[in-house]
């Protein structure tokens, strides 16, 4: 990403010590449980990567700056809210930059409606699940290697939301399969080490806060 875009973005907000006492005109706010284990989520992916990738940035700075991502505001403001943190796992999780135009994001993200209710199910109704998809097609000339993720009450719902998505007919649908394999050689290819790690975590517990409207979408091309 070029560097111009992060450069509109400027704070004058003064550095907060943590390790200092608290004060009475500290800024006050008011989240939840489930917010706080995102901003955790977001830190930790943050400094994994960053070791990982030998990046030369420190993570809780990385937190603290405003980011286009996050339309001017910090990680630490904005991951508190479901969107933002999917942002930052994606933007780490495929090691984008150190920070990205909404439209880069935002194709690999569907809006709620796509997302959340599909011929009248409505989220609580049943026990959902992972639901995973690799494919493989030549278009225009190009190999393309893919792989979807979504949350679902069942088969026929992940294949519902699949179609929606890529505007398939009923019989051009990849095969999709309940829960997440990393060890699959195309998930080794395509899905990062953050990404695998989530995805696993929400096959385990569908329940959890990393699951809520989680869709992901990933792909290669090369020419054929």
């Amino acid at each position: 990403m070029q560097n111009t875009s992060i450069q509109r973005i400027v704070t004058n907000e003064p550095m907060i010590d943590p390790l200092d006492f608290d004060r009475e005109d500290d800024e006050v706010v008011v989240t939840t449980k489930r917010g706080l284990i995102r901003l955790a989520l977001v830190a930790a992916d943050t400094a994994s990567r960053f070791e990982r990738e030998g990046i030369d940035h420190d993570p809780v700075a990385w937190m603290l700056a405003p980011r286009v991502l996050f339309e001017g505001r910090s990680a630490i403001d904005a991951c508190l809210g479901r969107h933002e943190c999917l942002r930052a796992v994606l933007l780490h999780g495929l090691s984008i930059g150190l920070d990205a135009e909404l439209d880069e994001i935002g194709d690999l993200m569907d809006d709620d409606d796509a997302v959340g209710a599909c011929d009248g199910f409505e989220a609580g109704d049943a026990e959902r699940r992972l639901w995973t998809s690799f494919h493989v097609v030549e278009r225009d000339g190009r190999m393309i290697q893919a792989f979807d993720a979504v949350v679902a009450v069942d088969r026929v719902e992940a294949e519902n939301m699949l179609r929606l998505r890529h505007g398939l007919p009923a019989d051009g649908l990849p095969e999709i399969v309940e829960g997440f394999d990393p060890n699959l050689p195309l998930a080794e290819a395509l899905v990062s080490p953050a990404v695998a790690d989530m995805l696993e975590q929400v096959a385990a517990d569908p329940s959890s806060p990393l699951a809520e409207g989680l869709s992901v979408y990933i792909e290669q091309k090369f020419a054929a």
